[in-house]
């Protein structure tokens, strides 16, 4: 169970390497996913594989033989070409030539041997080349998918009926993923007899997942002195995000970065329409520097090595608070961290066992322990049964979200939240396991329907217009803004529009909120993909959008007007911004808004703290983290940069502090 966000990493000293900018993760899926046309299923893809690989095992005839080739996105295109006979993957070939990590270049041979060694996709990836292993994985599912004759289909359209039911949407069917895939929930509704508990272990503090908030908070623990175990529902730990956000640790203190706290929050809370709890916004705001100057001393890094994430690019001059061209204050408290997120785990692992701390993987939480209303401990499955561990201080949720619960998405979200492109994560073992255990013995969980972080897929602010042919809103606005106006567009879904000129177009959209998600040319590219519509007149260009040409052309006509004259007159879009689409040949690519996780939860109070369905602390229970609620409501801020991580660091730090302290 881990926590999610996709806030990640830059190219080297100008970007940190491809893998430490801000929401890379997204970079490399939204851009690339113009590029190549990466759908949901195939996303879920490897849903299947290890079943194939078994029964391929027992000699079974499982695949048509032939040659398969499927493609993936990394920080680049990923091919895969999978050879097989009936009950056998004979040969395959990986081509990452369009990487640009040299050490993603370079792992082809690796993966080759990795896949056919396994014959499955579920292989182990490249430290240091996680997107890249990723795409490699998904690509190779596809191919096996094809060989079994099975349709790689968006794994989660059956719920969207029961999503309507609950939540009614303007259009009968909005289409797109509804979920990031299936994965398997480990929780346990029905009470574990005794008989079935194999061991009983006493501690202090049970941490229960092992993503950024997990880390923190088990690391933080142990550093109190407090007998701390940590269970993984997956393989490993995982860290979303090479950036974080903060306001007077020491990197903002490093480039003189002042920041107005109380406009920070009043932003925050018109973002959640006052629907969050303040006392938690305060919480943060009044804690992060601390914690995450704690945090920066765990990884061992100068400070000197520390870019802010406005900064880093293209703007290394830019300081100011908040990039005042956005029309809603694009606050500038994100930082790089030069490490990869591989890295960074490791050295949080590292940290937590050398602090004393015990962490196991495979081994997920099922079951919360009760004794009248305060929870006492937490049942875990282990490779050897059901093991009881009883908790004198507390028992912390860090469990992530739930993507990879379609049933639970479907319960909790509109539809039209989940009309998306896509999904921008990669931890199938967030299935909402926390929520649901929480929720067993009385907690309070968000009210419905939860947000999600959205972004659309294409991060530059070019022109877009909807079904009509009609721009809908002022294209440079903080990501989350520019997703909801999207869906809430006829069929949940615009076009993003440029010309022949789109370097011209880029230079004068490059800010330093736009500019730190990776090279102009990696934009042009989406923009101008195979995955466009290209076309030589604007009425050509309409024809294939399938929009009305005559409004289409009107629009662009009428734009065109506007950026002569200097002025956004009906959306207010930056003067000096502006940039005319007069240029043949003209491009349009469809756009949906994408996902990176859910982003509600279980209500807690500023400690942290469960509560309960009268809003009172359940004693012995935490949750941080994207298992937590409390604080947004409707749409994740982008605009408040890298709050994610941050608040998973902070609160997982914090909580330590407040079990010590009991």
């Amino acid at each position: 169970m881990q926590e999610q966000d996709t806030h990640t990493g830059k190219e080297e000293r100008k970007y940190h390497t491809m893998e430490k900018i801000s929401r890379s993760g997204f970079l490399k899926l939204a851009a690339a996913a113009a590029m190549s046309g990466v759908t949901a299923g195939a996303l879920t893809a490897c849903n299947n594989s290890a079943s194939s690989s078994t029964a391929a095992a027992s000699g079974a005839a499982v695949y048509t033989p032939g040659t398969y080739t499927a493609k993936a996105t990394g920080m680049g295109e990923v091919t895969v070409s999978m050879t097989f006979t009936e009950n056998a993957i004979t040969d395959v070939t990986v081509d990452t030539a369009n990487e640009t990590i040299d050490l993603a270049r370079n792992s082809a041979e690796d993966f080759q041997k990795a896949l056919l060694d396994a014959q499955s996709a579920e292989i182990d990836g490249v430290s240091g080349a996680t997107y890249t292993s990723t795409a490699v994985k998904e690509a190779a599912a596809n191919c096996i998918q094809q060989a079994m004759g099975v349709a790689a289909e968006a794994p989660a359209e059956a719920p969207a009926a029961e999503v309507q039911s609950s939540f009614p949407a303007c259009e009968e069917n909005l289409g797109g993923a509804a979920a990031a895939g299936q994965g398997e929930v480990a929780f346990v509704a029905d009470p574990i007899a005794d008989s079935e508990i194999t061991d009983t272990v006493n501690v202090d503090v049970l941490v229960c997942g092992q993503g950024p908030a997990g880390m923190a908070a088990a690391l933080a623990c142990a550093e109190q002195g407090l007998k701390t175990v940590a269970v993984e529902k997956g393989a490993s730990p995982t860290w979303r995000s090479a950036t974080m956000g903060a306001f007077h640790d020491r990197v903002h203190k490093k480039f003189g970065v002042e920041f107005d706290t109380k406009q920070w929050l009043d932003d925050a809370m018109v973002n959640c329409s006052y629907r969050g709890e303040q006392t938690i916004y305060q919480k943060w705001i009044n804690t992060c520097d601390e914690a995450v100057d704690w945090f920066l001393d765990e990884l061992e890094v100068p400070v000197e090595n520390y870019f802010l994430t406005f900064n880093a690019s293209d703007f290394p001059e830019f300081t100011a608070a908040y990039d005042e061209l956005s029309l809603s204050r694009s606050w500038n408290t994100s930082m790089n961290i030069p490490l990869s997120t591989d890295e960074i785990s490791a050295k949080l692992q590292e940290k937590i066992t050398a602090a004393g701390a015990e962490v196991l993987f495979n081994t997920p939480v099922v079951q919360l322990i009760t004794e009248g209303e305060k929870v006492v401990g937490a049942i875990v499955k282990g490779e050897n049964g059901y093991v009881k561990y009883l908790t004198a201080k507390g028992v912390v949720l860090a469990t992530g979200g739930y993507e990879f619960n379609p049933e639970k998405l479907a319960a909790c979200c509109r539809p039209r939240d989940l009309a998306l492109g896509h999904w921008m994560n990669g931890t199938k073992t967030n299935t909402g396991d926390g929520h649901e255990m929480a929720k067993a013995i009385g907690a309070l969980e968000d009210e419905y329907p939860h947000p999600l972080m959205l972004d659309p897929e294409q991060l530059m602010p070019y022109l877009r217009v909807n079904k009509r042919g009609v721009r809908f809103t002022a294209e440079y606005e903080a990501y989350n803004h520019l997703a909801n106006a999207i869906q809430a567009q006829p069929g949940a879904y615009d076009y993003y529009i440029v010309d022949a000129n789109v370097m011209d177009i880029l230079e004068s959209i490059w800010t330093p909120s736009s500019s730190c998600y990776g090279p102009k040319e990696v934009w042009a590219g989406a923009a101008t993909s195979d995955n466009a519509l290209k076309a030589d007149t604007l009425e050509e260009l309409a024809e294939k959008m399938g929009v009305p040409a005559d409004a289409f052309v009107e629009t662009i006509n009428h734009w065109n007007e506007m950026c002569d004259a200097g002025e956004d007159t009906d959306f207010h879009f930056p003067g000096k911004m502006m940039h005319k689409i007069d240029t043949a040949p003209f491009y349009a690519t469809k756009e949906m808004a994408s996902a990176l996780c859910t982003a509600g939860g279980l209500q807690i109070t500023d400690k942290s703290e469960v509560l309960n369905t009268e809003a009172q602390p359940i004693e012995g229970l935490y949750a941080i983290g994207n298992v937590s609620g409390s604080m947004f409501s409707g749409t994740y801020p982008h605009n408040e940069n890298c709050l994610s991580h941050s608040r998973c660091v902070t609160f997982g730090y914090n909580v330590a502090k407040t079990l010590a302290a009991l």
